[in-house]
């Protein structure tokens, strides 16, 4: 039988809680540019589409640490899996489970919604099956699944109003959070050299070696600032907001920079990976507020 816990620690709750804020972010940010009512008009959207964000993501977690048993029985022993804690055909069914609830929730907000998320499900199986072990490819996917929220929101506005623009400040914060994710994944593929060997991830800091990793992940992470920095540069944000540009454009340099000093160093990997993870939260916070600050001033 398996341990309750294991069904709310092998879904990442804290990861799927803060990805479906960017759904939130995406929503707001579309209706900031394109005006159509209230934006309280929009409450049961903005549920419903953080919602079928959650679900996914959980199941997308659960196919993943599938898939990643044997790997994580050297990386990460604790985890659900590997521990015994939970068995594959339970793990199954779960995802079924979390990824019907998810479904559901999307046809609520509408039909063409629903087909991108059913698409997002099949790529990401299909990433955790196969292309992980591609692995900048692979770090390509786990970045896009976590930016996708913003696209996603943005299109659940447009198609409640239907008007299909996807606005400039949408594609920015896109764009920013999928480059310090990707960065963030490419220091982890540093970090999990030895697990990666059993199931042969080509990970850059495998095939190319640790420097090319930090050179790499730095270059990812100052994309990702610029195009934050964009958002204030093109005046889609108040310079009122000017505390959330500075602190989040520091955090995320700041990550770039430490692998770079000693990168095959474990203890700055994880600093890096950190600052990224925080930095991250830093801009989707950023988002948030700027988009319900123009909603509301």
């Amino acid at each position: 039988m398996a341990d309750p816990k294991a069904f709310l620690s092998i879904i990442r709750p804290q990861n799927c809680f803060i990805g479906g804020m960017t759904v939130i972010a995406g929503l707001a940010i579309a209706f900031t540019q394109n005006r159509v009512g209230l934006i309280g008009d929009y409450t049961s959207a903005f549920v419903y589409a953080y919602l079928t964000y959650f679900f996914v993501a959980a199941g997308g977690n659960v196919v993943n640490d599938i898939f990643d048993i044997e790997v994580d029985k050297v990386n990460r022993p604790h985890r659900a899996l590997p521990s015994g804690r939970m068995t594959v055909r339970q793990a199954w069914m779960y995802v079924l489970f979390l990824s019907a609830l998810g479904v559901v929730f999307a046809l609520l907000n509408g039909t063409l919604g629903t087909i991108l998320v059913i698409a997002f499900l099949i790529v990401g199986y299909a990433y955790a099956a196969k292309v992980k072990a591609l692995g900048i490819a692979g770090n390509f996917m786990v970045a896009f699944s976590f930016a996708f929220g913003v696209i996603y929101g943005s299109f659940v506005y447009a198609e409640a109003v239907h008007i299909f623009v996807i606005p400039i400040p949408t594609w920015l914060f896109f764009l920013t959070a999928f480059m310090i994710l990707q960065a963030r994944e490419t220091v982890k593929g540093a970090e999990d050299v030895e697990g990666d060997r059993l199931r042969n991830v080509r990970t850059v800091a495998r095939v190319y070696g640790f420097r090319a990793a930090a050179v790499l992940q730095a270059l990812f992470n100052f994309i990702g600032v610029a195009c934050y920095v964009l958002v204030w540069y093109l005046e889609f944000a108040s310079f009122v907001l000017w505390p959330f540009l500075v602190l989040g454009a520091a955090i995320v340099i700041l990550a770039g920079v430490f692998p770079l000093t000693r990168p095959s160093d474990r203890k700055r990997l994880m600093i890096g990976s950190t600052l990224d993870k925080v930095g991250a939260l830093v801009g989707l916070i950023a988002f948030i507020v700027i988009a319900f600050y123009e909603a509301f001033f």
